[in-house]
């Protein structure tokens, strides 16, 4: 499972969400669940890809198709598999960001959702990443 302080970071931006924007499309990743090895195999089987990102909302914003928020606890690493995903995901029309608390995220997504972030973005780099606030 996900550190306790990133589970509530990402806990608390869900609970945000829900709120102000109940008819928001968006989803998480099942990654940082305690699981067996049978059900990790089948995760795998079904289409799970290392290097999901925690949140992904289907909401398109000026160039981008949708924004994707890889959660960190604030001493939290990025994987490499994270990194090359997000920047994968931004080459194809994605805003990306790694948050490192919930009022990042949502300064975030209030920022994309009401199209600030295209408006100084250009095509092909990733909204940059929310800076760890400690």
């Amino acid at each position: 499972m996900a550190p306790k302080n990133e589970y509530r970071i990402q806990a608390d931006f869900i609970r945000y969400l829900e709120l102000m924007y109940p008819d928001l499309l968006y989803t998480i990743s099942p990654a940082g669940f305690i699981m067996s090895a049978g059900m990790a195999m089948k995760m795998m089987r079904m289409g799970y890809r290392k290097g999901t990102p925690d949140v992904m909302i289907f909401e398109p914003r000026g160039q981008w198709h949708g924004l994707l928020i890889e959660f960190k606890d604030p001493k939290g690493v990025v994987s490499e598999a994270q990194k090359e995903f997000l920047a994968t995901a931004s080459s194809r029309g994605y805003a990306t960001a790694v948050c490192y608390s919930t009022s990042s995220a949502i300064s975030l997504v209030e920022s994309y959702l009401s199209g600030a972030s295209s408006s100084n973005a250009k095509a092909g780099p990733p909204i940059p990443q929310a800076t760890p606030q400690r």
